[in-house]
């Protein structure tokens, strides 16, 4: 009789396990579609990210200085104040191959950034 509720812990084990994995697929699959850059000494890092043409992204901008900057680009129609210390997502939609340029529109002496969508 010991066999059954073991049998039953496996399969309520394997089960949840499943379960879980289902729901966190799509928020794994999500995080592929995002760049990631920091401000931080004055610069982007990365200062070019690659991204596939003609699919939405997200770039998740990271200030780690400690005065507000603001992720601009005229090309992709984009500007957001990113407070020191604090992180925001810009919803990109689908760019046609090419380069885009971006920069920090409150401190022009930082050299311009890049998204190369290819």
């Amino acid at each position: 009789m010991t066999r059954k509720p073991t049998v039953i812990r496996a399969l309520t084990l394997a089960t949840a396990t499943v379960t879980i994995l289902a729901f966190a697929g799509p928020s794994f699959a999500a995080e592929a579609g995002t760049a990631q850059l920091r401000f931080q000494n004055g610069a982007f890092a990365p200062a070019m990210v690659t991204v596939p043409a003609n699919k939405p992204f997200k770039v998740k901008v990271t200030n780690g200085s400690d005065a507000a900057i603001e992720f601009e680009s005229f090309e992709l129609h984009r500007e957001r104040v990113v407070p020191p210390g604090e992180t925001i997502t810009v919803h990109m939609p689908s760019l046609a191959p090419g380069n885009y340029q971006f920069f920090d529109d409150f401190h022009h002496e930082v050299p311009k950034g890049k998204i190369v969508s290819q």
